[in-house]
C-alpha cells in the first residue's frame, strides 16, 4: 500500500442529503506526484455518486502547499472559519 483515505459520510438533518468529509489523505513520500491521491479522490467521487452524496469537501492547513495545490486542481477553494471546541 502506498496510500490511504480515510473519509466520513455526514448525513444531513435538514435536508433529505449527505456529504462526504476527507478526514485523512496519505501518500508514501517516495510515491507523491505520481498522481495516486488523485486517484483515491476519483474512487471517492465514484462511491459518492453511488450513494448520491451531494458533495466531497477535505480541509488544508496553511503552509501546507502540496496538498492546497491538488485540491484546488480537484475542487472549489472556499474561505470559511474553523473553531476547535475544547472538551474539558
Amino acid at each position: 500500500m502506498v496510500g490511504a483515505l480515510a473519509g466520513y459520510v455526514l448525513e444531513k438533518f435538514e435536508q433529505d442529503r449527505r456529504e462526504i468529509y476527507i478526514y485523512d489523505l496519505a501518500v508514501l513520500e517516495p510515491h507523491r506526484r505520481r498522481g495516486v491521491a488523485t486517484q483515491l479522490i476519483s474512487t471517492l467521487q465514484g462511491i459518492a455518486r453511488d450513494i448520491r452524496a451531494y458533495v466531497i469537501f477535505v480541509q488544508a492547513d496553511y503552509g501546507d502547499d502540496p496538498a492546497i495545490r491538488l485540491y484546488e486542481k480537484l475542487g472549489t477553494r472556499e474561505e470559511v472559519l474553523h473553531f476547535d471546541i475544547g472538551v474539558d
